[in-house]
């Protein structure tokens, strides 16, 4: 079996659908840096995925159109072909086209469409949404080990006629109604099955922000099982030892030719085979999923930190709370606001405020003294108000306060970001690195600021969240790389490399097997720059503690670059994700030389009154603790965000009353 990922996923993503396969014998194999079908491919695998890339608007690995033709044959001539799909929009539109369209050649009465499933009634708290339940067929072979409802992730349904075999549907009530969420079809002697692909990761290390409950962790265990019977189905088919299950509830559709992209497609011609060098992975674990770690390396790593600086973290738990008493729209102005604040963060037994601070006006460039003496002076009422409490105070570097910014970062395929080079070493040093200092200096005096967070978040500077694995080919980062492989790499293959322009270097390097390395030399570039500025902030101050904030499971060569180089095994930094489960991510972190506590969100607007004591003690149970998504929401009372308990109907006292209760029951339980 091979799985084939466009989004350049590290293998740690993927092993979660590796897992169910080699549960039923299969040897699954998985290549990072080059995602795309080679002609030998389909005589070496029985079974194929397909899981969708980034592409067209966010860079990544993307499907040639050239490949159809081959895994068109591939599948007729018997093979077993599984196709994920991205969510809706532009990121994934390039396979969800090229998805239809081999679904259309094929003969397949399945297409995946570009919208998102939502479900009011039937769906289920998680960290970010509410996913929309899904209901097993009955009938289908499939659903026999299964409960009535199971969640899974986010998801776009499958329109189908009556020749499709569906396996799940949506609810009733569902935005698009009932509507195919698994279907697959048999092609003459072949099989194609259609999914969104966080449907078949739903147990594993999340790509995306993840879609698993936020309260309910039970309910993963019916998935779990499903996902199980699943793998053994499709391997049995392939293999004839299990027969052929049909069911269709749904009325049919009429499925209509599949629709011609609005964008450029890839043309790149399809290999023969792999070019020599290129990295396979087997998969051998029969048990890979986000909760499943080395218990014992774990626990060697958990004595490592300094006591005197970290002991808080085991004796209470991670209790932090993201929010601002520094330009937060207009609702914070004056020092009674900041008070409020740090009143009410007291209140809920916060022990990390982690706030927006714009540390860039303090130490960057291109801020008049008169915003700098502003911010300032909040800085110092924030301090004030937060010395004598049981608060410690993170001022948190974000992107969207950085000026002056002389580079931007290119992509894959030629995609802009409105973003720095990571190769900008005067970003590194008067932009990045003087604001963490300014933070250090400040420290000394200022007695409520136990750590400093980077939030790697690219507010601001769109189109992407974060520097994603396809970006780095402009010319500060594709000229970094070919120096530094000066004397080690052919002459001849760098003289023909210098030639090389946007968009064409990202195929390039693929097609010499060079991606991985060129990948790495950038991550380690970052790494040492990190270093050093980590180690100028803890020269000023060396009590300092660093937290970041990502939205997911940290997997791009530029995050690892950063966390690698701001954390050691004696002094990891704290982490706050949108995950739940972590005891693998933190494993492979740790086999990745990034050291790091977690915190998993508690999303205010997200949770029922009566589910605050689960929340908070799965996030200790599941890791070191929750970070509350956020403060300045809860005291503003907005009925409509989903950062704010009066979502649900929760005053903003009640609210702090419940938090607090909730926040000691889970500290007593951690004791």
């Amino acid at each position: 079996m091979l799985i084939l990922d466009y989004a350049l996923s590290p293998p740690v993503i993927n092993e979660g659908i590796a897992s169910y396969f080699v549960r039923t014998g299969c040897s699954v194999d998985y290549r990072q840096f080059y995602p795309n079908v080679v002609l030998s491919d389909m005589e070496a695998y029985d079974i194929v995925i397909l899981l969708a890339g980034r592409t067209p608007v966010h860079p990544s690995g993307l499907m040639s159109i050239y490949e159809l033709a081959p895994v068109s044959s591939f599948v007729r001539g018997g093979g077993t072909l599984i196709l994920g799909p991205n969510l809706e929009g532009g990121e994934g539109a390039n396979e969800r086209v090229l998805f239809n369209k081999l679904l259309s050649n094929l003969g397949v009465g399945i297409r995946i469409t570009n919208e998102t499933v939502t479900d009011e009634v039937n769906g289920y708290a998680s960290t970010l949404a509410e996913p929309p339940f899904l209901q097993p067929v009955a009938g289908h072979a499939v659903s026999k080990p299964a409960a009535s409802r199971l969640a899974f992730d986010r998801l776009t349904h499958l329109v189908v006629d009556d020749t499709a075999s569906v396996l799940l549907t949506t609810c009733e009530t569902a935005s698009c109604g009932e509507a195919a969420a698994l279907a697959m079809s048999r092609v003459d002697q072949g099989i194609v099955i259609v999914g969104c692909r966080y449907l078949f990761n739903a147990m594993g290390v999340s790509l995306r922000i993840s879609g698993e409950p936020l309260a309910q962790m039970e309910q993963l265990q019916a998935t779990d099982a499903y996902l199980e019977c699943l793998a053994r189905y499709i391997t049995g088919i392939t293999d004839g030892n299990v027969a052929w299950s049909h069911a269709n509830p749904l009325q049919p559709s009429e499925i209509g030719p599949a629709r011609s992209a609005d964008f450029d497609m890839n043309r790149a011609p399809v290999a023969e085979g792999l070019p020599d060098g290129i990295e396979v992975v087997t998969f051998d674990s029969p048990t890979a999923t986000a909760e499943t770690c080395d218990l014992e390396a774990a626990e060697r790593f958990a004595e490592l930190p300094d006591a005197e600086l970290y002991g808080w973290i085991q004796d209470e738990g991670i209790r932090a709370s993201w929010g601002s008493t520094v330009n937060w729209a207009d609702s914070v102005k004056t020092e009674e606001d900041v008070k409020e604040i740090a009143e009410a963060l007291e209140a809920c037994n916060v022990n990390l405020f982690w706030g927006i601070s714009n540390c860039q006006a303090v130490g960057g460039p291109g801020y008049s003294e008169e915003e700098r003496q502003e911010v300032l002076k909040q800085w110092g009422w924030t301090d004030a108000a937060l010395r004598d409490t049981g608060v410690k105070w993170y001022p948190t570097l974000d992107y969207r306060y950085f000026r002056e910014e002389q580079s931007r970062c290119f992509g894959a395929q030629g995609q802009k970001l409105d973003a720095p080079s990571p190769m900008d070493m005067i970003f590194w040093r008067d932009n990045l690195g003087n604001s963490l200092k300014a933070i250090a200096e400040f420290s000394l005096d200022h007695t409520s600021i136990g750590g400093i967070t980077i939030d790697v978040e690219l507010y601001g500077h769109p189109p992407a969240y974060n520097y994603y694995t396809g970006y780095g080919f402009e010319d500060a980062c594709y000229r970094f790389a070919l120096d530094k492989w000066q004397g080690t790499v052919a002459d001849v293959l760098l003289d023909e490399a210098r030639d090389v322009q946007l968009p064409d270097r990202f195929d390039w390097l693929r097609s010499h097997a060079m991606l991985k390395a060129y990948f790495d030399l950038l991550s380690l570039e970052v790494e040492r720059v990190c270093r050093e500025i980590r180690e100028e902030v803890w020269e000023i101050n060396p009590k300092l503690l660093f937290a970041s904030y990502i939205f997911t499971t940290p997997c791009n060569w530029f995050e690892m670059g950063i966390y690698r180089g701001f954390t050691t095994p004696e002094r990891p930094m704290i982490l706050m994700t949108f995950n739940v489960r972590s005891a693998r991510m933190l494993e492979y972190l740790r086999d990745s030389g990034v050291y790091a506590y977690h915190a998993s969100v508690a999303l205010l607007g997200a949770i029922e009154e009566d589910e605050y004591t689960t929340v908070f003690s799965n996030a200790l149970k599941y890791g070191h603790g929750y970070w509350m998504n956020n403060i300045n929401s809860l005291l503003a009372a907005e009925p409509g965000s989903v950062e704010a308990p009066a979502r649900k109907g929760i005053s903003r006292d009640r609210a702090i009353e419940v938090i607090r209760e909730a926040s000691e029951f889970a500290r007593e339980n951690l004791r």
